[in-house]
C-alpha cells in the first residue's frame, strides 16, 4: 500500500471521528454522510447470475439480499470495526446467507420435493437429483444450522467470541458453489423450465 492511500485512510478515519463527536454535541441527527458510489454491485448483475431462479419476484428479492451483503462486506473490509459489533455483523452475514441459500433451493428442488420440505430435505433430494454435489449438500447443511443460530433462544450459550471472519467467507464459497452447481445443472437441462 503507498504512503499516500495510507495518509487519506487515516485522514478519513479521523474526519469521521471529528463528525461524529461534533454531531453528537450539536445534535444535528439528519445530517448524512455519503457512501462511497462503486462498491456495491446492482440488483441486475445479480439477476443475471441467477438467471435459473424461476420466481422473478424472489430473483430480484435475491439480487437486493446480496446488494444488503455487500455492505456488510464493506463494513468489514473497509473499517476497524471490532469486538461484538464485528462478530455480530459477520454473524448477520452468515444468517443473510443462509437464508439466501434456503430460498435458491426452495425454488431450485419445487419440482422434486414437496413444498413443505425443509431445507435439508430439498438438498437431499437435489443430490440424489444430480443438480449438486454431497459437497454442496454437506456445506448447505452445515450453514443451514449455522443461519439457525439466528434464533436467539434456541441458544444454550453467549454469541461472544463464536464468529469470525472465515466462516463468512466460508458461507459465500458455499454460495457461490450453490448458485455454479445450479447454474450448470439448469443450463444442461434437455428441457430447461
Amino acid at each position: 500500500m503507498t504512503e499516500s492511500l495510507r495518509a487519506l485512510a487515516d485522514r478519513v478515519g479521523a474526519d469521521l471521528q471529528t463528525l461524529e463527536d461534533r454531531i453528537r454535541v450539536e445534535g444535528e441527527r439528519r445530517l448524512k454522510i455519503r457512501f462511497p458510489r462503486g462498491f456495491l454491485r446492482k440488483a441486475e448483475c445479480f439477476r443475471a447470475q441467477y438467471w435459473f431462479i424461476r420466481d422473478e419476484n424472489l430473483r430480484r428479492n435475491i439480487a437486493y439480499t446480496l446488494i444488503l451483503s455487500d455492505v456488510y462486506r464493506w463494513i468489514l473490509n473497509r473499517t476497524d470495526l471490532w469486538g461484538t459489533a464485528r462478530e455480530m455483523i459477520i454473524k448477520e452475514g452468515v444468517c443473510l446467507i443462509g437464508a439466501l441459500c434456503e430460498s435458491i433451493t426452495k425454488d431450485a428442488a419445487k419440482d422434486i420435493c414437496s413444498e413443505k420440505a425443509g431445507l435439508k430435505r430439498r438438498t437431499a433430494a437435489m443430490t440424489q437429483q444430480g443438480m449438486i454435489s454431497s459437497e454442496e449438500k454437506k456445506a448447505v447443511d452445515d450453514l443451514w444450522d449455522w443461519r439457525n443460530r439466528q434464533h436467539l433462544f434456541l441458544l444454550n450459550d453467549w454469541e461472544y467470541n463464536k464468529y469470525t471472519l472465515k466462516q463468512y467467507n466460508d458461507a459465500i464459497r458455499t454460495l457461490r458453489g450453490l448458485r455454479m452447481a445450479l447454474d450448470n445443472y439448469f443450463r444442461n437441462m434437455e428441457t430447461p423450465f
